[in-house]
Order: C-alpha cells, then sequence, then structure tokens
C-alpha cells in the first residue's frame, strides 16, 4: 500500500493578528476576500499571500540540531521549484533568525509548515522536515510544504473533492502512526469553507494533494503521489503571485 504522506498547515492562532501581518507584509491581502478573478484560483487562503516581486529569505534554524550543507542545498533547490510559477525570488540568509520562512531538521516524521505570511510571525522555525533526504518522495515533500509557505491548502481537503473516505480506517491507519483523529479530521478529512477561499475546480494531480490509498477510500477511488507541480498548481501561483 502506497504510505500516505502526512503534514500539518499550521495557521497562526490569533486570527487578527495572522490578518494585520498579513496587510503589513502585503496591502493587497485587505482586499483579496472580493469576489472576480480571485475566485478562479486553486485553494489556498485569500489574505495570507507575500507580496508580488518580493525577495522572501530563506534560512536555517539549526538551533534543533545540525543541518548539513548538502541537506540545505537540497532543500533550497527543491523550494525553488516554484520560482518559474511565481513573481517572487527566494534568498539564502545564514542567520537563522532573519529568515521570512525558517526551516528545521528533525529526527522524527514531523512535516509541518506555517500557512504564507503566517511564517514571519514564528519566533523559532516556521517549516519542519522530519522526512529524510534518502526518501524517495523528499522532493515532493519538500515542494509540498514550500506550497503551504506560499499560501495554498490541502487540495484533499477541496470543497469539491468528494473522496469516499472510509472515514474508520483512516482513523485506524493514523492511529497507528500516532496522529489523533481530532488531527486527522483537521489536515485529512475535514473540508475546506468555500468562503474565503480561492479555488479553481478540485485537482486530483496537485502536489498539495495527499496520496489516497484504496484501503482508506470506498469503491474504486485512489490517489497515487503526485510528485509533481501540476498544471492547475501552476495556474494558482501565477495568479496569487502576479508579474
Amino acid at each position: 500500500m502506497d504510505t500516505p504522506f502526512c503534514c500539518t498547515a499550521r495557521h497562526w492562532p490569533d486570527l487578527n493578528a495572522a490578518h494585520e501581518n498579513a496587510i503589513l507584509i502585503n496591502p493587497d491581502n485587505a482586499g483579496h476576500r472580493a469576489t472576480g478573478r480571485i475566485q478562479k484560483r486553486a485553494v489556498g487562503k485569500v489574505n495570507k499571500f507575500w507580496k508580488p516581486g518580493s525577495t522572501l529569505k530563506i534560512s536555517f534554524w539549526d538551533a534543533w540540531g545540525p543541518i548539513p550543507e548538502d541537506l540545505r542545498q537540497a532543500i533550497f533547490e527543491a523550494g525553488c521549484k516554484w520560482l518559474p510559477y511565481v513573481n517572487l525570488k527566494f534568498e539564502r540568509v545564514a542567520n537563522r533568525r532573519d529568515g521570512d520562512i525558517k526551516i528545521a531538521v528533525v529526527n522524527s516524521n514531523d512535516n509541518f509548515s506555517m500557512f504564507g505570511t503566517d511564517a514571519r510571525m514564528a519566533a523559532d522555525a516556521s517549516m519542519v522536515l522530519g522526512i529524510k533526504p534518502t526518501d524517495p518522495k523528499f522532493q515532493y515533500a519538500v515542494i509540498h510544504e514550500f506550497g503551504h509557505a506560499l499560501g495554498a491548502e490541502h487540495e484533499h481537503q477541496h470543497p469539491d473533492a468528494n473522496i469516499p473516505w472510509d472515514e474508520e480506517e483512516v482513523y485506524a491507519y493514523y492511529a497507528k502512526k500516532n496522529v489523533s483523529r481530532a488531527d486527522v479530521d483537521e489536515q485529512v478529512l475535514s473540508k475546506l469553507d468555500r468562503a474565503g477561499l480561492l479555488n479553481t475546480p478540485y485537482d486530483r494531480k496537485s502536489i498539495m494533494h495527499y496520496p489516497v490509498p484504496q484501503a482508506l477510500t470506498k469503491g474504486d477511488w485512489t490517489v497515487g503521489t503526485n510528485l509533481k507541480i501540476s498544471r492547475k498548481d501552476r495556474r494558482f501561483m501565477r495568479l496569487a503571485y502576479p508579474a
């Protein structure tokens, strides 16, 4: 069975502070609740995009443990796979506290990213990678987490996904990985509220989509591991970060 990749897109708990931060970084976020072309984008929060044309500083949070240079560069290069589709630049910086996106590597199965501009509010790491560089899904996992850091939600939680989950099988599977039912609900099963989202039609090929093994669904329904940025992923980023 294909092993589903599991991560957490973390939103800053103080919604008002997060929104004020987003507007400070990108004043256009104040108007992203409007209808119109914004409604045509892929799933993503409307008010936490970085300012188009800006350079995001990428640092490595080595306070939690050493990160070899070759691993730092591999992570950075994987994140840069988004750059052809966004009006942004990435710059590696040496001081871990100077990063807009601050990346830690941990010896566990934890993978998460703060969502969009929320990353700048983190006092320590805003992105954590537990996946090992020897894992065949390493580059996919890094691209996926950078997608969250740029403002893309989980595609399997798209309001139109309609995945026929076998919920008890899903809970049992993640329980073996010490993931609580509440976290499974939040990161896997719950659909995103259409209000306040940017969305295009649901995309089974999105790199922001979890793999969906047959064993976790009812009927004939699967999604493999989408290892590449899809056409609709590219469309989303170009609309979120126009030239």
